[in-house]
């Protein structure tokens, strides 16, 4: 049997379930959540869709046998606290969930979603003693939907027609690769590549700025992700992935199918593009650094 579970029943957390149940690549889909009201009500809502069965819980016991979980849990960031401060208390969360998961769902795969999503994801493998292969975050794909977007929108032409990847963070230090652009029909023109990436880099916030948090593009991102690692297709995303020699979790390119990831694609940048990079690999291991990692 084909089971995914989502840990996180908020508003992202109930929308990435249903975009997977959308999908169609789960046979069953459990929902969990503390609140066990909100679970119970998102579960029998999407169930009533008819597109597979939900199961809504506060018991992590029912996610034994997923094959993929996708992690949502967190408390997303106020405006009066510091990244530092929304870091410190999603490890604490978490570590809880990550408990759960291990003991429950020792075998299965883990997509973190849950913010800041380079860093969650560096704290899930580390907690859960997983393979580096089996747990990999959520951002690359959201932020090069985003980049191909603009793109499309700067160029005049059709979506499907773009090709950009972003690499990095999955935040203010993300690096879009003006590097990676293909678009079909268009002669480049570097200014409007480089307003497409200030307007990526901005994105999130702009949304969260007009209505208060992200949560279609993330959740179809995630969805795209799930349908390739339970049909196994093997296809190449950019997602947050361990990297050994930085000792961190940032966002590359990378085979992903129902075994996790399948290898890290060495990814061509300019030199500016690479010390961007570095950049971003440095905040991130400074950030864990004051948790404690």
């Amino acid at each position: 049997m084909r089971k995914i579970s989502v840990i996180g029943a908020g508003r992202l957390g109930s929308t990435i379930a249903f975009s997977v149940a959308k999908e169609r690549v789960a046979d069953e889909l459990v929902i969990i959540d503390i609140i066990e009201n909100l679970v119970k009500g998102e579960s029998l809502d999407m169930g009533q869709a008819c597109l597979c069965p939900v199961i809504g819980s506060t018991d992590y016991s029912e996610i034994s046998g997923s094959g993929l979980i996708i992690i949502v849990a967190g408390i997303a960031r106020k405006p009066d606290m510091t990244r530092e401060q929304l870091l410190g208390t999603n490890v604490k969360i978490m570590k809880s969930v990550i408990e759960q998961v291990a003991h429950y769902a020792p075998s299965s795969k883990l997509l973190i979603v849950s913010n800041p999503m380079d860093s969650m994801t560096y704290v899930a493998l580390k907690e859960s003693g997983f393979d580096w292969k089996s747990v990999f975050g959520m951002g690359g794909v959201v932020d090069s939907n985003r980049f191909r977007y603009f793109l499309a929108r700067e160029f005049d032409v059709h979506i499907d027609k773009v090709q950009a990847t972003v690499v990095g963070q999955h935040g203010e230090i993300m690096v879009p690769l003006a590097s990676s652009v293909q678009i079909e029909g268009a002669t480049p023109d570097l200014e409007k590549i480089k307003r497409a990436i200030e307007r990526t880099k901005d994105a999130g916030r702009e949304v969260i700025a007009l209505k208060g948090a992200t949560f279609y593009a993330p959740a179809h991102a995630t969805s795209i992700m799930a349908r390739i690692v339970m049909n196994d297709e093997k296809a190449v995303v950019p997602s947050s992935v361990y990297l050994e020699e930085e000792n961190v979790c940032i966002g590359m390119p990378i085979t992903l199918g129902r075994n996790g990831v399948e290898d890290v694609k060495e990814m061509i940048m300019t030199p500016e593009e690479r010390e961007q990079f570095t950049v971003a690999a440095r905040t991130l291991r400074d950030s864990l650094s004051k948790v404690g990692y």
